[in-house]
């Protein structure tokens, strides 16, 4: 009965969380998705610290969660409130069910900018503007998507 309680309690959090996201869409500038072993206390947090100091409204997991808080349900809405995501992929990324769960609800905003994108290269073509560079653009955007901007090397801890 109590993990039924607790279940109730997760999804009256989760939808209070939903609330605030409606409410105040854009809460974060960025939210830095990582595995935490591996790059929580190097290129994940002083990527956090970067962003901060310029001012960024940034969410990184142990920095911005307050005690008491579901942590499912926090991490959902500094998602779902955030203007762009950086995805930290490193090389056990997959290893972590932390990471797994929150990389549909990332991927579903991409999917919305993918659509975004669309939109805008649909609008070009239907207006006939920069034809012979439409190609070339989704071309180099479907690159980047699949290119990593940075690679931890070998001997970064």
């Amino acid at each position: 009965m109590a993990s039924s309680s607790s279940s109730r309690q997760q999804i009256v959090e989760y939808e209070q969380q939903k609330q605030r996201s409606i409410a105040d869409p854009k809460l974060y500038d960025a939210f830095i998705i990582h595995r935490s072993p591996d790059v929580k206390h190097t290129l994940a947090k002083q990527l956090y610290d970067l962003l901060k100091a310029r001012k960024c409204r940034a969410f990184l997991d142990r920095e911005e969660i307050e005690g008491g808080d579901s942590i499912p349900a926090a991490t959902h809405n500094a998602i779902c409130s955030s203007v762009v995501q950086i995805a930290i992929f490193s090389r056990r990324y997959a290893e972590s069910s932390w990471c797994l769960d929150e990389l549909p609800w990332e991927l579903g905003d991409i999917e919305n900018e993918q659509s975004q994108y669309s939109a805008a290269f649909s609008d070009y073509q239907r207006k006939g503007r920069n034809l012979h560079k439409l190609e070339q653009w989704k071309t180099s955007l479907e690159s980047a998507s699949k290119t990593p901007s940075y690679e931890k090397s070998e001997h970064e801890e």
